[in-house]
């Protein structure tokens, strides 16, 4: 490990660094790290926790705004704590020197039901072993902690050599060399990547990880050859990727069972190869004639009785145009759907992301993943609600009455960290003029949507509308950043939405981490 830490030979660290009164003033109204404890929060309700402990708390404003859906612990030293034990009488405020190693911090009762916070400590430590090693305390009963330091490559460029230019820092790590000390002291790291610096930029300079307590093993391939997981797939008219579709399932070990709601194009027949391959049945929904209407409710309906008939660990709720993924890339759908069961969930949410097309040229059973390569967050109020996947419990899950947004069923303990769901609604000029104005306005059932609001997301669009986006208005898709950089907001949704981002004083700030804590974090 040498002096350094693990980082880079010739890093010059600074011998004595200054404290640092987290003081409002000081920085200029702008809120470091402005995601970090609306994803603790996050964190906390969907691990069920009660507590959050927050080592090297400062003046504890962020924290603070989590109570009192948590009791808060703060420890910290000097001016900072003393502030907080003057203005936050909700608390628990402690001081302690954080180069101490401290196992006493909250009754191990408690701290089973605690998720730890430790963001932007480590680099004012002139010797942070004793911090690390509270850490490892902590988490041989917590279930999970959340780490932040500044990406000193990102922040200082590659070529910096230290002293850090904060005179309040000691040293400061790029993110292979933090993985390092890490991977040094046995963490285990769930998740390992970056979030914002600030809300002046919101630009991704800060390491973030996620690291799991000693009764949470680590994300791995499912043991279990038994486990079976069923795709119940709806259909109208994708014969252009429903092949592909199936075949992206059926390659990750999912079987699928097809309801297609009468196509008038080619898309049981294309579906077909693939029955006993994967594709256990194509399944007309009305069984006996079309309807004339799209009865979405009925369809939904029909997937809750589907379910109820087949044998599955789990299933999905899916669509054609859709491709569901672990939170880690390295680790298939169903090995993660097994990683979900064995730690006692028994249904997950997922992130959107809408990928778009930018010319006419997909060719009709091309791989639709691999060709659209420019995409944005699903951004609509529906998009943060995606529960739709689910553990067989031997219950009819209520399907419909969501609009197919989530599964509910009793006793539901819905996975911490959110699954990706790719969506490819539109692939051409030509399919979103047939699909939105000939397939899917004309037909929405009238009940349906005066009645209970649903089939909104199309009304904005007339004849004339231009489906193809401009490259620039989009975000290419980047395998090697994208799992690093957006972090925060595919395994939670935080940051997706800033209905805040212009407002950058404290007072506001608190308000929008609320906003976010209480609008993405309800209990399930």
């Amino acid at each position: 490990m040498g002096d350094n830490y693990f980082i880079k030979p010739g890093y010059i660290a600074r011998e004595k660094a200054e404290y640092f009164e987290d003081a409002p003033e000081s920085r200029d109204k702008i809120v470091h790290q402005p995601d970090v404890y609306a994803l603790a929060g996050y964190l906390a309700n969907k691990f069920e926790c009660t507590h959050i402990l927050d080592i090297g708390c400062g003046r504890a404003e962020k924290l603070a705004a989590l109570f009192p859906e948590f009791e808060v612990v703060g420890i910290d030293i000097g001016s900072n704590i003393d502030y907080c034990n003057a203005h936050y009488p909700f608390g628990m405020w402690h001081k302690r020197d954080l180069e101490q190693v401290h196992a006493d911090l909250v009754p191990v009762d408690v701290l089973e039901k605690t998720l730890v916070v430790c963001s932007d400590v480590i680099e004012h430590l002139a010797n942070p072993i004793g911090l690390l090693g509270t850490l490892q305390h902590c988490l041989a009963h917590a279930p999970v902690a959340i780490v932040t330091t500044p990406e000193r490559d990102l922040v200082r460029g590659p070529a910096d050599r230290g002293p850090p230019a904060n005179p309040a820092h000691v040293r400061e790590w790029n993110l292979a060399e933090f993985r390092e000390l890490l991977d040094n002291f046995s963490f285990k790291t769930a998740f390992l990547g970056l979030t914002c610096n600030n809300n002046r930029d919101y630009a991704k300079r800060t390491i973030l990880a996620i690291l799991h307590g000693g009764a949470m093993p680590l994300p791995q391939i499912c043991a279990n050859d038994s486990f079976k997981v069923i795709a119940i797939m709806t259909a109208y008219n994708e014969s252009d990727i429903i092949y592909p579709s199936l075949c992206q399932l059926i390659n990750n070990g999912i079987a699928v069972y097809l309801i297609d709601n009468w196509s008038t194009d080619d898309t049981a027949s294309a579906a077909s190869p693939l029955l006993g391959k994967g594709l256990i049945a194509i399944e007309r929904f009305p069984s006996q004639n079309p309807s004339q209407s799209y009865d979405w409710q009925a369809l939904l309906k029909r997937v809750e009785d589907v379910a109820l008939t087949l044998d599955a660990d789990w299933f999905i709720h899916h669509d054609v145009d859709e491709i569901r993924e672990s939170p880690w890339p390295n680790l298939s759908l169903r090995d993660a759907l097994c990683y979900a069961d064995c730690l006692g969930f028994n249904a997950v949410d997922h992130t959107v992301l809408d990928f778009r097309p930018t010319d006419e040229a997909f060719p009709s059973g091309g791989d639709f993943s691999a060709y659209f390569r420019h995409w944005e967050f699903g951004r609509r109020r529906g998009h943060f609600n995606q529960i739709k996947a689910w553990k067989n419990l031997g219950v009819r899950v209520g399907l419909a009455v969501s609009g197919g947004h989530e599964a509910i069923f009793p006793g539901r303990r819905v996975f911490p960290y959110k699954f990706l769901l790719r969506h490819y609604p539109v692939r051409s000029q030509r399919h979103g003029e047939k699909k939105v104005l000939v397939d899917r306005k004309p037909r929405f059932n009238r009940e349906e949507k005066i009645t209970l609001g649903w089939h909104s997301q199309y009304d904005h669009i007339r004849t004339g509308h231009n489906f193809i986006y401009e490259p620039s208005a989009l975000l290419p898709f980047d395998a090697d950043t994208f799992y690093r950089d957006y972090l925060v907001e595919r395994t939670s949704g935080i940051g997706i939405l800033r209905q805040e981002a212009g407002n950058n004083d404290q007072r506001g700030f608190v308000g929008a981490l609320k906003k976010l804590l209480y609008g993405f974090a309800k209990r399930s």
